[in-house]
């Protein structure tokens, strides 16, 4: 498998901690674009199929200690696929379309989407495994932001916030409530 690159491309999913805006900084100062997504062990059996596969030729006898990139949730028996690149995927939407970076919506977990990209093996000190390089997203369903508050109505008479916050501030993080 050493020249032979492999593609992936999953069936339709729910998205866990997509950071498709964004690169994850948290541990990695350069950052990794990353998603994780729910499949049922059904629709995950012919992806982990491929994985293990690759890890076949990639390491041989040795393959059976590779680390693969998914898991099982245990409440639900779910597979959990784990994706990401140093690179922001291209995004397209549910025709097909590719959507440009500056039309790009927040894209929050619980979105559906199918995701695609390299399988890639890797050897570090003594570890070795497969990494599921994610190059590309198709965002089938948006899903809302659950911390935005649209599920509340509004109350009359209640606490209502100055809507006049500049952006560019003397004192940087200070609001006018």
């Amino acid at each position: 498998m050493a020249n032979k690159k492999i593609t992936f491309k999953t069936p339709q999913g729910i998205a866990q901690y997509p950071w498709l805006n964004n690169p994850d900084t948290q541990f990695d100062a350069e950052g990794h674009y990353k998603c994780n997504l729910r499949l049922s062990e059904a629709e995950a059996k012919p992806l982990m199929d491929e994985v293990r596969k690759a890890a076949n030729d990639a390491f041989g006898d040795k393959a059976k200690s590779a680390a693969l990139p998914f898991a099982k949730d245990a409440e639900t028996g779910d597979v959990i696929v784990k994706t990401k690149s140093k690179f922001q995927p291209s995004v397209c939407d549910s025709s097909g379309k590719v959507v440009p970076a500056h039309n790009l919506p927040r894209i929050f977990g619980g979105s559906e989407v199918k995701l695609a990209g390299t399988l890639y093996p890797y050897s570090k000190g003594n570890g070795h495994g497969i990494s599921m390089q994610l190059g590309a997203v198709q965002l089938i369903k948006l899903s809302e932001n659950s911390n935005t508050g649209h599920q509340f109505g509004e109350v009359e008479g209640g606490f209502v916030a100055a809507n006049d916050n500049v952006a560019d501030s003397e004192e940087e993080g200070s609001y006018n409530f």
